[in-house]
C-alpha cells in the first residue's frame, strides 16, 4: 500500500465531511464547507468537541479561524478596521496608574502590575494599561460598577501596606476614539490602544470572518487557492506550520519553478508527486516528505469535496 492511500486512510477514520458535501459533483454551501473545514483538525484537545451546526455559531466560529489564522494576517485587514466595521460597541476597560509603592524584592513586578497582567491586560505605555475587549465584563456601565469591580479584582488583591493611584479608570467604547502618530516606529510608546490587541481579543470570531469574506476571501476561493498553510493546517504541529508561514512566498516559488505554472491551485496540488511538494518544503519543516505526502492528500479530499476529480 502507497504511502498517500495509506494516510488517506488515517484521515478517512478522523471525522468525515457532512454527507451534504460529499456527494460527487455538488456545490456545497458556505455553512457546510465551514462544518467540514474544521472537522478536517486532526481530533485534540478543543478539536474533539462537537461541531455540529447545533453547536455554539462562535464556537464553530472560533476553530474555523484557528485554520483561517495565517490567511486573516496577511490579508490586509486591521484591528482597528474590525473594530470600526463590528455593528456594536466595542467596550475596553482603561485605565492609568501614576504612583505605586509597596514592599518587593529588586527586578520583581509590582503588585499592581503583576495583578494586571494576571487579569489580561495590556500596556500601552508605562502606566496606561488596556483590558482587551472580549475580556471586559459587560456590565459596568455606571460609576459605582466600575469602582466596585476596581476593588474586587485589583484592590483587594493586593496587599494592604501597597500605596496606589489611578488617576482614571474608564469604560470605553474603543469606535468611539481614535489615535494619531506619526514619525516613530518600533518604540514602546508607538503603540497605540489599537495595535496592542491581536484580532481575536476584540471582536468574535465569526465577524473576524465576515471581514475576510469582505476581501474576497471565503473559505471556498482560500480553498481552492491551493494555500499551503491551509492545507498543512490540518495536521501539521505549530513549529512545522510556523516555519511554512513565515516561508511561504518561498514555497510557493520553488512550486511554481517546478511546474512552471503562473500559479498553482488546489487542483494542481491535488496532481503533483510527494517529492516535488517535499522539495518545496525542504528546509522549512522537520520530515518535508511526510508532511508533502500528507498535503496532497488534503487537497484530493478538498478536490472530491467540491466535486473534482483526483489521480487513483
Amino acid at each position: 500500500m502507497s504511502a498517500v492511500k495509506r494516510i488517506t486512510g488515517l484521515f478517512d477514520r478522523v471525522r468525515s465531511p457532512l454527507s451534504k458535501i460529499s456527494n460527487q459533483g455538488s456545490s456545497p454551501k458556505e455553512e457546510d464547507l465551514i462544518q467540514s473545514v474544521i472537522l478536517r483538525i486532526e481530533v485534540e484537545g478543543e478539536d474533539h468537541l462537537d461541531a455540529s451546526p447545533q453547536a455554539d455559531p462562535e464556537a464553530t466560529y472560533r476553530r474555523l479561524m484557528k485554520r483561517l489564522e495565517w490567511q486573516l494576517k496577511n490579508s490586509g485587514v486591521t484591528v482597528e478596521e474590525l473594530i470600526r466595521t463590528f455593528p456594536r460597541e466595542v467596550r475596553a476597560l482603561l485605565l492609568y496608574k501614576s504612583y505605586e509603592k509597596g514592599k518587593k524584592k529588586r527586578g520583581e513586578p509590582t503588585a499592581a502590575r503583576e495583578r494586571l497582567i494576571e487579569l489580561g491586560f495590556k500596556s500601552i505605555q508605562p502606566g496606561l494599561w488596556v483590558l482587551p475587549p472580549l475580556k471586559t465584563p459587560s456590565n459596568l456601565n455606571s460609576q459605582d460598577e466600575l469602582r466596585m469591580w476596581f476593588r474586587q479584582n485589583i484592590a483587594k488583591k493586593m496587599a494592604r501596606s501597597v500605596d496606589f493611584v489611578f488617576p482614571f479608570i474608564a469604560s470605553v467604547d474603543l469606535k468611539r476614539l481614535v489615535s494619531e502618530r506619526r514619525g516613530i516606529r518600533k518604540m514602546p510608546v508607538a503603540r497605540t490602544l489599537y495595535n496592542v490587541f491581536s484580532e481575536e481579543e476584540v471582536v468574535p470570531p465569526s465577524h473576524m470572518y465576515a471581514a475576510l469574506r469582505s476581501r474576497g476571501m471565503s473559505v471556498k476561493e482560500i480553498i481552492l487557492s491551493g494555500s499551503v498553510p491551509f492545507l498543512c493546517s490540518a495536521f501539521a504541529d505549530r513549529e512545522d506550520l510556523e516555519g511554512i508561514q513565515a516561508n511561504v512566498l518561498e514555497v510557493e516559488s520553488r512550486l511554481r519553478r517546478a511546474t512552471g505554472l503562473k500559479n498553482v491551485s488546489l487542483e494542481d496540488i491535488a496532481n503533483l508527486g510527494s517529492e516535488t511538494v517535499a522539495a518545496a518544503l525542504k528546509g522549512f519543516v522537520a520530515h518535508p516528505k511526510d508532511l508533502a505526502q500528507r498535503t496532497i492528500v488534503e487537497a484530493q479530499f478538498w478536490m472530491r469535496t467540491l466535486g473534482g476529480t483526483v489521480p487513483t
